[in-house]
């Protein structure tokens, strides 16, 4: 039960502004693994690529406060509906198989900048990994776990197993994706990364998801971090907000610039 709950994201319904900003973009659908993954574009092919990430039940659409001002900075904005996600195909997936997706991703569209969302943070690193070649002028984290195993332990809180049962939930998803647990986590994965020259994470205090305690030991563990820490906003509220679209207009470099 505990595998099916974290292989089934549940997705949630958009605001109408985002639906608004979905339907401004040109769209595509590619396959990934028999999944029909909807990927979203914005501006002008051939500027620089911003990518945006999202997180774990998550899609593309909650990004939509920000496309404009990404475009008015001269951006060509990509964004995309993970694996079950939003309106890409239904099937059962797995976090591993979200960052191998991320990896192909960067890989094909080579971004000069990220934004990423929540556990978006998390496969982002480890597409970076996996694409040396692919150099960050900037990053944004909006918000990120530090260590998978938390992700667990919320499953084991929410369904009410024990300690042996995560044990066991932990063997099947290794063992079902050829991933170690301990490969997706922040804190190891974090300090191997040289391929990004700013990173930017922002938090608030407020956030019941996702502690602010995460971001701060992702500081400590990303090279070139640093963290801006806001009150009184929700783990999904943070990405509407005007304090957000004020950090990025003061601190995102415009194309002109880049």
């Amino acid at each position: 039960m505990a595998f099916r709950y974290m292989s089934n994201p549940q997705v949630r319904k958009l605001r109408e502004f985002e639906e608004e900003v979905l339907a401004q973009s040109s769209q595509e659908v590619f396959r990934f693994r028999g999944f029909d993954i909807q990927s979203y574009f914005w501006g002008l092919e051939g500027n620089p690529v911003i990518f945006l990430v999202h997180g774990w039940e998550g899609q593309a659409g909650n990004f939509g406060a920000l496309v404009q001002l990404l475009l008015d900075k001269g951006y060509y904005v990509i964004a995309f509906d993970g694996p079950s996600h939003g309106r890409s195909t239904k099937a059962p997936t797995s976090m591993f198989e979200y960052a191998d997706l991320i990896t192909e991703m960067i890989g094909k569209y080579r971004p000069t900048r990220i934004i990423s969302h929540s556990f978006g943070t998390v496969t982002s690193v480890f597409g970076l990994l996996n694409n040396p070649e692919v150099h960050l002028e900037q990053w944004f984290i909006i918000t990120t776990p530090s260590n998978f195993k938390d992700r667990i332990e919320g499953v084991k809180k929410t369904i009410g197993v024990g300690h042996r049962t995560v044990k066991r939930l932990i063997r099947l998803l290794e063992d079902s994706t050829g991933h170690k647990i301990d490969d997706m986590n922040v804190d190891t994965m974090g300090p191997q990364l040289k391929n990004a020259k700013e990173v930017v994470l922002i938090h608030s205090r407020a956030d019941k998801i996702i502690p602010i305690e995460d971001s701060r030991k992702a500081q400590r563990a990303l090279p070139n971090a640093e963290l801006m820490e806001l009150d009184e906003l929700g783990h999904y509220k943070i990405l509407w907000s005007d304090e957000l679209k004020d950090i990025l207009a003061k601190r995102l470099r415009s194309y002109v610039e880049a």
